[in-house]
């Protein structure tokens, strides 16, 4: 999410005209995330966030409408996709492709707030989407495999910048010890992949939605695990035991973890810490948009996870999250 397409009063007027929401009242940019141009819009019927997307194909649409809709159906919290009058899942506008949700009621959460409480509620919900989208026959390949992060680091490898260079390096031998110690045997099915804390809706200590489906796709079950892990149990340089245990404990009320997924756990966590030190360099850190269409993240603190996850070892990460 970002600010790199702008929607004029014209564009969302023809938009709420092909979604049948009423009078435009009023559009605000959001300038948080990192691909998408996402917006704020009140109109006569409510409140709805708009999402213009150049990157997503409109395969890969079909696919987040269709799991959404099955979330909705099995009372997951989980965002309502607004179809077109024709009953589209989006819509083609201003050289990209548009989606409209209704607006999510809740907070997000801040790290200083997190309890162990909060983490074995999320853990549960995270288990508890594993477990309904079983049923979900849509398929949908991780966009950001490790040929793919791989080839994000040959290139960073090239820049002129000898701290992002020097990084690449270390980061190229991250992946190749995540990928050694990732079996490609846990099992598989549809993930979240994408569940930060800023994609987390909460009323009072329950989880009201996960949002922000767009990088959902087939994976390993436990790599949906140790990054939402990374995401939400590392403060101050370190992860924090009593909130890993607490998500890992949460998501096995509703999915026990195999052995195996146990034992590779930390090669998904190594392999997502450089897969998100990566991006951010390039997202962020390397972008040409001020900060009022792009809020910052520093990217420096997801190597600092990397760095504490081979500074721990797979032994020593199963001992601080209980399994």
């Amino acid at each position: 999410m970002a600010l790199y397409t702008s929607l004029d009063a014209a564009a969302f007027a023809r938009l709420s005209d092909a979604y049948g929401l009423g009078t435009v009242h009023e559009f605000t940019g959001i300038p948080q995330g990192s691909i998408n141009s996402n917006f704020r819009l009140v109109t006569s019927s409510g409140r709805y966030f708009v999402r213009h997307t150049t990157v997503r194909s409109a395969d890969d649409l079909r696919f987040e409408a269709d799991l959404l809709s099955l979330l909705n159906e099995s009372h997951c919290p989980a965002p309502r996709l607004v179809s077109t009058r024709e009953g589209a899942p989006f819509l083609e506008l201003e050289g990209g492709r548009v989606c409209v949700f209704a607006w999510l009621a809740g907070e997000e959460l801040t790290r200083a707030r997190l309890t162990p409480e909060h983490l074995e509620s999320l853990g549960m919900e995270l288990g508890k989407l594993h477990r309904v989208t079983l049923s979900f026959g849509g398929s949908r390949t991780n966009p950001y495999g490790p040929e793919v992060v791989s080839g994000w680091l040959e290139g960073l490898k090239q820049n002129p910048d000898a701290e992002l260079s020097s990084i690449a390096s270390e980061l190229e031998g991250y992946l190749a010890r995540a990928e050694s110690e990732r079996g490609g045997l846990e099992p598989r099915g549809v993930i979240h992949a994408d569940l930060f804390m800023d994609n987390v809706k909460w009323l009072g200590d329950r989880v009201s939605a996960f949002f922000d489906f767009e990088m959902a796709c087939r994976d390993a079950y436990v790599l949906d695990v140790a990054i939402t892990l990374n995401a939400w149990c590392f403060d101050n340089g370190a992860y924090r035991p009593e909130l890993c245990r607490a998500l890992l404990r949460g998501y096995q009320v509703e999915r026990t973890l195999l052995p195996v997924e146990r034992e590779h756990l930390f090669g998904h966590a190594l392999f997502g810490s450089v897969r998100y030190t990566a991006s951010r360099i390039r997202d962020f850190h390397l972008s040409g948009l001020p900060p009022d269409k792009l809020a910052p993240k520093d990217f420096r603190t997801y190597l600092a996870r990397a760095r504490a996850l081979v500074g721990m070892g797979p032994e020593g990460l199963r001992a601080l999250a209980g399994v």
